[in-house]
């Protein structure tokens, strides 16, 4: 893991998160790799991610114009669809053209895209419990098959009426850029698997939002603590849930 970049309102990075220091001035993201008509255009959610990749790239030192990425993210641009199925059901049902092509799934990963000129591959993906462990598997069958560096970007917000909001009241965002050759790696993930360890407890304020299980990988690497990372919410089941080990490099 070479790069991390995290956002949510009030810490505009992983390491004021993870130092518990809220800035007043962090309501929105800046999502400077979003310029112009395209930052106005996208979603609070969106602006999230870019702001997240850009921040773990930089880290790196990675190029975003041909950086391969993988986007999980458990209910999407969920905000755009409920208001396109409003207009749907209110006088003639036309749709916004801009609402329709902000409401699919990889929209953030088209954005960033187009604003870097990457042409490079990008898979988007979606989950449940398992969705921290299904994008950071196939991250890493891509390094596997011979991608040389990978962008992890896992994003969520609350969900709308008439949906079950979980107590989640804020939007997060996190990424990783993974390499399978690092020349200087803040830490090393391998042995991704299920096993008897103690699944990532639900916190304020992200309530049971999938993509919140991510923060024990983050506040592990920010904190420089080694060992086994669960990358699953625990739940009423119980049993094992997904995990991998984490090994700190030298910096």
């Amino acid at each position: 893991m070479t790069g991390l970049g995290l956002w949510t309102p009030g810490h505009p990075s992983a390491a004021a998160w993870c130092a518990g220091v809220r800035c007043g001035d962090a309501s929105a993201p800046e999502a400077a790799l979003l310029e112009g008509p395209m930052r106005r255009r996208a979603s609070g959610l969106t602006r999230s991610a870019a702001e997240a990749l850009q921040q773990a790239a930089l880290e790196a030192g990675s190029d975003l114009e041909e950086l391969t990425s993988v986007w999980a993210t458990a209910h999407g641009e969920h905000e755009n669809a409920v208001a396109i199925l409003g207009m749907m059901q209110r006088g003639e049902g036309k749709l916004s053209p801009t609402r329709f092509h902000n409401s699919v799934y990889n929209t953030a990963s088209g954005y960033a895209a187009i604003a870097a000129g990457n042409r490079a591959a990008s898979t988007t993906l979606t989950g449940g419990r398992e969705l921290v462990a299904s994008a950071l598997l196939e991250a890493l069958c891509q390094l596997e098959a011979g991608t040389p560096e990978v962008a992890l970007v896992l994003f969520d917000e609350p969900l709308l009426p008439p949906f079950d909001p979980k107590q989640a009241r804020a939007t997060l965002a996190v990424a990783l850029c993974l390499s399978a050759r690092p020349a200087r790696a803040r830490a090393a993930l391998s042995n991704l698997r299920r096993d008897a360890v103690a699944p990532v407890k639900r916190r304020e304020p992200f309530g049971g939002m999938y993509v919140s299980a991510v923060l024990e990988l983050a506040e592990r690497i920010e904190g420089r603590r080694p060992g086994a990372v669960a990358l699953e919410l625990e739940d009423e089941e119980g049993g094992p849930v997904w995990c991998a080990d984490l090994e700190l490099q030298a910096v």
